[in-house]
């Protein structure tokens, strides 16, 4: 009796996971893309920032402090 009951268990298992497989869509084979081509360019607002200024050539107690203007 245990045996049967596994046995159909596993043929049960089998099944459902080929539905499952045949039912899901393959993304190999779709045509449909989900992501967008290309989405467009970014505008960041970079006025009033802080001013960029190289760190080389600067002792090293004014490394990170505020530009002077």
């Amino acid at each position: 009796m245990n045996r049967f009951f596994l046995i159909v268990a596993a043929v049960f298992l089998v099944i459902g996971i080929a539905v499952v497989v045949w039912i899901l869509p393959d993304n190999a084979r779709s045509s449909a893309s989900t992501a967008p081509a290309a989405a467009p360019a970014q505008q960041f607002d970079t006025t009033g920032g802080q001013e960029m200024r190289p760190r080389w050539n600067t002792p090293e107690e004014q490394g990170n402090d505020p530009a002077e203007n």
